[in-house]
């Protein structure tokens, strides 16, 4: 609180410079005062337009992720064949379908842990505080409070948690590697990168007050996650699985 109240300080003579770039999501906000940030009624009024700042993460129990490895129509298929095989007593054949299916459920149990555990880690990166301008004061509220328009303090060691448009103060050295790989941090604002610093990527040095442009799932890295999300709906098998898939099926029913 008291960096952001000297920082208030050392920035009041200065200008807020224009936006001279905007991602879609960003286009539609109207530029906040960067000096006194939102009233109570727009923060409200935001907040009820938008949401809170938060990344929803699909809660499966882990008891139901491994049940779910032995549906579909391949599972389906070795299990009839296991079913067949013990009514005839073929214990020899049973087992070798039994150990399939447990090591085929396994693989794919390990693999969505895995996946899910990432989703969480992600959603959970904006479940901290940060210091915004509202009505006139620096106030430290929850990172889920934020709302699109709010005017935020940015400081070394922050992890950006909605898309921020740098308004004023230094040039800010960015870690994007969790987005873009990139290892070395990029500089915000600058001609190649504009001003537009997203949700997930880190503060490695420099102090500024940027104007929160978009919130939870509106956020480049939100909408990212729904498009996981959409893609685990949606099974897309490739050709070359399908012709396996085939080849596999022939052989059980051949062997029945």
């Amino acid at each position: 609180m008291a960096s952001a109240a000297a920082s208030e300080g050392a920035f009041a003579d200065e200008e807020a410079p224009e936006v001279t770039k905007q991602s879609s999501s960003a286009s539609v906000v109207t530029r906040t005062d960067a000096f006194h940030g939102l009233t109570g009624s727009q923060v409200e009024e935001s907040r009820e337009k938008n949401g809170p700042n938060e990344i929803p993460v699909e809660t499966t129990p882990l008891y139901a992720l491994f049940l779910r490895q032995f549906t579909g129509f391949m599972a389906f298929l070795i299990e009839l064949a296991a079913i067949i095989s013990i009514s005839v007593q073929d214990y020899a054949d049973f087992g070798i379908l039994c150990g399939m299916l447990l090591i085929n459920g396994c693989l794919g149990f390990r693999e969505e842990y895995h996946a899910k555990k990432s989703l969480d880690e992600l959603a959970n990166t904006i479940e901290s505080m940060i210091t915004v301008l509202r009505d006139g004061k620096a106030v430290e509220i929850k990172t889920t409070d934020l709302v699109p328009g709010d005017v935020a303090f940015l400081v070394g060691g922050v992890v950006i948690s909605a898309d921020i448009m740098w308004l004023r103060g230094d040039v800010m050295s960015i870690d994007t590697a969790a987005l873009t790989g990139e290892p070395i941090p990029r500089k915000y604002p600058s001609e190649e990168y504009g001003e537009l610093m997203l949700s997930g990527s880190t503060v490695k040095a420099g102090e500024c007050y940027g104007q929160v442009m978009a919130t939870g799932t509106n956020t480049e890295i939100g909408q990212a996650q729904a498009d996981v999300m959409k893609d685990k709906a949606v099974k897309v098998e490739s050709v070359f699985y399908q012709k396996i898939m085939l080849v596999v099926q022939a052989v059980i029913l051949t062997s029945l």
